[in-house]
């Protein structure tokens, strides 16, 4: 498109141009003019008329002079529209973005009171509202966010990584990361590392890690695997072994880790644990959506007719997956109903829209019809995770939606992306709507809290495999719906001992996404 229209300005130039020379000529050359107007036979005409023919040729030819400037000049200055790609230039479009759509946009400051010449990132920052964020445990988790535009962009992240997400620990100088799963077909799978297990040291036979981001990516190496025995405050390792892991590599980040059909007591539970609400690989793909169809249509054939949902390390994503899934679980005679409403600034709401709940046919007919359900949280379970559980409400009641873990991160609010059109350097994700269920409450700013509070990481748990039915979080759901009293031991979370920043620090809470740019 850049292309052509260059290609059509030089035209217009080119013709402004010609035009001009031309009649400047005529201009010049009158009595040619004259001439040519004898040899066409209109000689016999007097001396007054000829003059003034002469004079309307000249007003013509004046006429014509000054259409050709307003043809030729505005193609001289088509250079005035090629974007400002300098700080301030960029600065300036981020500004004009938040003053229209950010969902706080009363709160950006007066042009007087910035600074347009500090790098993007920073004037983006100091455009953010007071409003936008949580305090996320020991800090302020800001929703909004800025960052530099690759070559591609993915719903999610297939960056370089061994293929594992972690918690880490630190003891004195050295990190610890604790194993919190693994993906498949990662370099981490293939070397045999699994849910659970410690790595104290990369690359050598001692702790050395002073950075988490050596266990993110590298080249090929060794991890010192351990066991980590807690007494009191005290963490020690023992039995400690030696694990040859290839490069990291780039890895496709599947939302889906295991799904499970247990039968209890005659009970028919479905268990799913989802972890990114993606609809593909890619911005384009629909891979993932239809495989949730697959996995629902086969609890649908297993007559399922309890369900425990495992979120604990789902962030957000697309409200779109978000809609899907909750209407897989929704009673029946809710589909077709309302899903969410979405609400814009002021300035935007024309753009304001309630999203429907899809009908079964739309489904593959896989729509569980649950009365209640059972849902996993961990710290980390945010937005769209959290819109799936305030969008069921209206149509279950909170009392038949058991939450168990932890309280979630209170996110309610969903971004657009700004810039994948244009030649900046940067893709901005603005807060720009709110997330209301269907009777327009999202009554959950400081989180959902728990029914049945439990802390899945404190050092001295045993992390076993997802769908495993000693698990924890699992186990507590799976006593709850069959009377089972079968929990296992946790290890007390008073006095814990407090765990670093997770590997999805650097993942960041991508949050709500509605679609990409308008």
């Amino acid at each position: 498109m850049k292309i052509i229209v260059k290609n059509v300005n030089v035209f217009s130039a080119l013709i402004g141009l010609g035009c001009s020379l031309f009649v400047i000529y005529m201009v010049i050359h009158e009595a040619v003019i004259v001439e040519f107007v004898y040899f066409c036979g209109l000689n016999s005409l007097d001396m007054t008329m000829k003059q003034k023919f002469v004079l309307e040729k000249k007003a013509f030819a004046v006429l014509m002079g000054l259409l050709a400037v307003l043809l030729f000049v505005p193609s001289c200055t088509t250079d005035d529209k090629v974007p400002d790609l300098s700080d301030e230039g960029t600065n300036d479009w981020i500004y004009k973005v938040m003053t229209n759509h950010y969902l706080w946009n009363e709160d950006v400051p007066d042009k007087g009171n910035l600074n347009f010449s500090q790098s993007p990132d920073k004037f983006f920052e100091s455009l953010l509202s007071d409003q936008d964020g949580v305090k996320y445990e020991d800090r302020w988790l800001t929703f909004s966010r800025i960052e530099k535009k690759k070559e591609e962009t993915k719903s999610v992240t297939a960056a370089d990584s061994y293929g594992f997400e972690f918690a880490s620990y630190k003891d004195g100088s050295f990190y610890y990361a604790w194993v919190l799963y693994v993906l498949p077909g990662s370099p981490a799978a293939e070397a045999g590392l699994k849910r659970g297990d410690w790595i104290i040291a990369v690359g050598s036979e001692t702790p050395n890690v002073t950075n988490t981001s050596a266990f993110y990516s590298g080249s090929e190496t060794t991890f010192l695997l351990a066991d980590a025995v807690r007494k009191n405050y005290e963490v020690t390792f023992h039995n400690r072994k030696t694990i040859s892991i290839a490069a990291s590599r780039a890895v496709e980040d599947t939302p889906f880790l295991k799904d499970s059909v247990y039968t209890i007591n005659g009970k028919k539970i479905g268990y799913l644990v989802y972890n990114s609400f993606s609809s593909g690989p890619d911005d384009e793909s629909t891979a993932y959506d239809d495989r949730m169809k697959q996995v629902f249509a086969g609890f649908k054939t297993e007559n399922v007719s309890e369900f425990v949902l495992d979120l604990r390390y789902n962030q957000g994503g697309l409200v779109t997956c978000a809609q899907l899934m909750t209407s897989l679980l929704a009673p029946a005679d809710a589909l077709g109903k309302t899903f969410c409403i979405m609400e814009h600034n002021e300035k935007q709401s024309k753009s304001n829209e309630t999203l429907l709940l899809k009908k079964n046919a739309e489904l593959g007919n896989a729509n569980l019809d649950l009365k209640r359900i059972y849902v996993l949280t961990g710290s980390v379970t945010a937005s769209a995770s959290e819109a799936v559980i305030n969008c069921l409400i209206p149509y279950l009641t909170r009392s038949n939606i058991t939450i168990i873990g932890e309280k979630t991160v209170g996110k309610r609010v969903g971004s657009n992306t700004f810039g994948t059109k244009e030649e900046y350097g940067w893709l901005l994700h603005p807060i720009t709507l709110r997330i209301y269920n269907a009777d327009h409450k999202a009554d959950y700013a400081n989180g959902f809290e728990p029914d049945v509070k439990i802390k899945e990481l404190v050092v001295g748990n045993e992390l076993l495999p997802f769908g495993d039915m000693n698990e924890m979080l699992l186990n507590e759901a799976l006593s709850r719906i069959t009377g089972l009293k079968s929990q296992p031991e946790r290890a007390e979370s008073e006095g814990r001992v407090l765990l670093a920043p997770s590997s999805f620090e650097r993942r960041k809470i991508k949050g709500l996404i509605f679609e990409s740019e308008r």
